[in-house]
């Protein structure tokens, strides 16, 4: 057992006095960033649009009904009212 880490100890004390090894790849991150195209931003806009037309749609569309909601007789007096000369 004492063998085995007296070699273990050998090996670690040799590889504190080596070097690493000193590898640059900044410039390949860059490059390889810079020739990349950037992704379209239209389509995002897009779907962002059309969603939001159709919740104005929706909303002018359910506007009558809030009020319906709000005072359940008042269809009846606006029915009545248009029956009235």
């Amino acid at each position: 057992m004492k063998g085995s880490l007296k070699v273990v100890e050998d090996l670690s004390a040799r590889a504190r006095h080596e070097e690493p090894p000193t590898v640059d790849v900044s410039s390949r991150v860059v490059l390889r960033l810079r020739r990349e195209a950037p992704t379209p931003a239209w389509p995002m806009a897009l779907f962002a649009s059309s969603a939001a037309v159709a919740a104005a749609v929706i909303l002018s569309v359910s506007l009558p009904f809030f009020d319906m909601l709000t005072d359940p007789w008042s269809a009846f007096f606006v029915i009545a009212a248009n029956v009235l000369p």
